[in-house]
């Protein structure tokens, strides 16, 4: 027995230091690719950041300084505990080296170890790095919640389940600007990302996910977005036919034509209606799909203003939000070419509302187009199962499981979006 005992000590003595000699390399590797995570979402955000800098015809050291702003902002400051974030454009290394469209971050720190000091390894640095490309393909954002100061300008709640294949810019600076609760998983696909000005709240058992590896995301701090429609010409009554001078319902199937609607349009019931391809102005009055009809069109866009802002003689009605619910099908499409390239629905920029947008069309119908609300909020749901949506409104409330798309290859020009500084190493 004493033997044994004996045995047992002496095993004890030998492994023990080993044991401890793996149980501190695992610590040490576990904090290190922790902290490799955080330095990659910082320097994903300085790229973006940079990239749009020179989207917007800056010079390097505007490039440079807001790519290191960025950076800070998710906690790894030029100079600062032993950080270096170094911004090149154009890249010196990669795919894009030279390319003088593209900004390359390389973001490094040193960090003290904790168990590997030890075996004469005290310190140990970590790199991360990211590169973008100027382009208008949407490899950026495609929702943008443009309210420089809400809670919760975007929100998503309850239980579902949401597939993004590109970017959500969310440009308050609230401490709860993003705010997800429930049981809501947002998948983000094409490794794009969540960018938030200000702060975020995940509670209950919301998360992110990268839809490819199923790993946790956390939003990243950005600066504040532009509109990123803002070249957009608003449509004008001028060449346009007065089509009605009072609301006009729509009960059973018809087609209608493009032109001035003065008092606005809605459809109920459940008629079969085709809009002609061109251009719909809404001189007040709203736009409103209830029951549950089929409503389409191709190479449609449809402006929603107010009577006095047309300036059509004798059209006074008030501005009215769109509504589109019930089971009524919906399968629109945005012009495919032109000044109203990949609109679809557009709101007045003069216009601005606190009525709330209401887009919650059945399965089987589809979106195809950017829903474009810049001084008004949208309440968006449903899933479109091919083309491109793009959603752009003061807030955003998502309700249900949705899913977006990003296939811009019917568009003669690609995604409308032109800020674009798109994530591809």
């Amino acid at each position: 027995m004493r033997r044994r005992r004996g045995y047992v000590i002496v095993a004890a003595t030998v492994f023990l230091p080993a044991l401890m000699a793996f149980l501190g390399l695992a610590t040490d590797v576990g904090y290190l690719q922790w902290q490799k995570i955080h330095a990659q979402m910082a320097a994903d955000a300085a790229a973006q950041g940079a990239g749009l800098q020179l989207l917007d015809g800056n010079g390097s050291s505007s490039v440079i300084s807001e790519g290191q702003y960025d950076a800070s902002l998710n906690g790894f400051t030029q100079g600062v505990s032993n950080t270096t974030v170094t911004v090149n454009t154009p890249p010196l290394s990669g795919t894009h080296a030279g390319n003088s469209s593209a900004v390359e971050v390389i973001v490094k720190r040193t960090l003290p170890t904790f168990f590997l000091g030890v075996i004469g390894q005290p310190t140990a640095t970590v790199t991360s790095r990211a590169v973008t490309v100027l382009g208008n393909n949407g490899g950026a954002g495609c929702v943008f919640a443009m309210d420089a100061s809400a809670a919760g300008a975007f929100t998503v709640s309850g239980s579902n389940t949401s597939y993004y294949p590109c970017g959500i810019e969310v440009a308050s600076s609230s401490n709860t600007a993003l705010a997800l609760s429930g049981t809501v998983t947002i998948y983000m696909k094409n490794n794009a990302s969540v960018g938030v000005v200000g702060n975020w709240s995940i509670s209950g058992s919301a998360k992110i996910l990268n839809y490819n590896t199923g790993q946790n995301l956390s939003p990243q701090h950005i600066s504040a977005p532009a509109d990123p429609l803002s070249y957009v010409q608003s449509p004008t009554t001028s060449g346009l036919t007065v089509r009605s001078m009072s609301r006009v319902s729509y009960t059973t199937s018809q087609t209608i034509q493009p032109g001035i609607y003065c008092g606005g349009i809605s459809v109920s019931g459940s008629p079969t209606i085709t809009f002609s391809k061109g251009t719909y102005y809404i001189a007040g009055g709203g736009f409103s799909f209830s029951g549950s009809g089929t409503v389409s069109g191709t190479g449609v866009t449809i402006f929603n203003s107010s009577g006095p802002n047309s300036g059509v003689s004798g059209c006074n009605s008030a501005f009215q939000p769109f509504s589109v619910s019930g089971s009524t099908i919906v399968n629109l499409s945005a012009p495919t070419s032109g000044a109203l390239e990949g609109i679809l629905f557009f709101q007045d920029r003069q216009i601005t509302s606190a009525s709330t947008s209401t887009f919650s069309g059945s399965s089987g119908g589809n979106f195809n187009g950017a829903i474009y609300l810049l001084h008004s909020p949208l309440s968006y749901s449903g899933s479109s199962s091919s083309g491109y949506q793009i959603l752009v409104a003061d807030k955003i409330g998502i309700s249900g499981s949705v899913t977006l798309n990003a296939d811009y290859s019917s568009l003669q020009d690609g995604s409308p979006i032109r800020n674009a500084a798109i994530l591809e190493e």
